[in-house]
């Protein structure tokens, strides 16, 4: 619609240039009056044009010169009603900019002021991941160091354990050397005593040898003396102790009364003890005869025999001193 007003005044100047008449002027009034009309009735996009109303004229012949300070002064009303427009929008298009440009300044502090947020937020986390990170590898540096301390601590204290036990070792080997040595000094020795020993034994079991050859030679010289001595001795006493065991036992049976009513063969061995002078100290049956009468008639025979001859001879008094003697019943 403003592109067809501007047309329409155009339009009109032309025809006031050409030197219309005066009907032509009227009507070209006419139509100026009703495009001013048209103009004030149509919305502006940005804001209405205020439009003066310029009242009817009555339409009168004017000349030329009349006709052109008019449409002069209506140019120049127009022209300053276009640039108070192209004034007025761009005001609005300033203050639009000026908004749009408020407003992305806006934008740009808020976007700025979010990026420095999350900048503050990222450096946060950062700097908390960050020290959390260091507490860790902190932590991790003090177990490690720990750990290291612990296996320096271990490994000192094994190698002083080692160091010890070395020490312990080598003192036991020294000992141990030393009473090897010690002791191979001693069997050494013990080893020469003894062969010192032996040698002063062989030394004396040879000269004892000879001693005893010696007594031995002159002992066997006495003892076949002696021996044949003996033996006339022993001799002579067997023949005495003979002759006094019969003449006891002669005296026994003179006195021995013999039960009838035992078995012939029957036998009954007895000790007798004799006490000095010949009288019986006791009787013992040693073997029974399985008869008893006939045991205790042998028993009763010795009492009654009694005291038998008794010598003088002590050698003779120790072999009488307990006799055992058999009794056999015959018919």
């Amino acid at each position: 619609m403003g592109h067809f007003a501007k047309s329409s005044l155009g339009k009109v100047v032309q025809l006031v240039n050409r030197k219309l008449s005066a009907l032509g002027l009227s009507v070209l009034l006419h139509l100026l009056l009703f495009s001013a009309v048209l103009l004030a009735g149509m919305p502006s996009v940005e804001k209405k044009v205020e439009v003066k109303r310029v009242p009817v004229i009555q339409a009168h012949a004017v000349d030329g010169a009349e006709l052109r300070a008019r449409a002069e002064k209506k140019r120049k009303i127009r022209e300053q009603a276009e640039r108070k427009e192209r004034e007025r929008k761009a005001a609005i298009k300033r203050k639009e900019n000026e908004k749009k440009k408020a407003a992305e300044e806006k934008r740009l502090k808020q976007k700025k002021e979010k990026q420095h947020r999350e900048k503050q937020a990222k450096e946060k986390k950062a700097k908390k991941a960050k020290k959390a990170k260091e507490k860790k590898a902190k932590e991790k540096k003090a177990k490690e160091k720990k750990v290291r301390e612990k296996r320096a601590k271990d490994k000192k204290l094994k190698e002083k354990k080692a160091k010890e036990k070395k020490a312990k070792e080598k003192k036991a080997k020294a000992l141990k050397e030393k009473k090897r040595a010690a002791e191979q000094k001693r069997v050494k020795e013990k080893k020469r005593q003894a062969e010192k020993a032996q040698a002063e034994k062989i030394k004396e079991e040879k000269r004892r040898r000879q001693l005893q050859d010696e007594i031995e030679l002159e002992a066997e010289l006495e003892a076949e003396t002696a021996l044949m001595q003996s033996r006339q001795q022993n001799q002579a006493m067997q023949r005495q102790l003979s002759q006094l065991r019969t003449s006891i036992r002669r005296q026994i049976e003179k006195v021995w009364n013999k039960p009838r009513s035992t078995p012939a063969g029957r036998t009954c061995k007895v000790k007798v003890r004799l006490l000095p002078g010949g009288e019986v100290g006791g009787v013992t049956v040693m073997v029974s005869s399985g008869n008893q009468p006939f045991d205790a008639s042998v028993e009763q025979a010795v009492w009654q025999a009694s005291p038998f001859p008794y010598p003088d001879s002590v050698e003779l008094r120790k072999e009488l001193k307990e006799l055992e003697m058999t009794f056999v019943h015959q018919e």
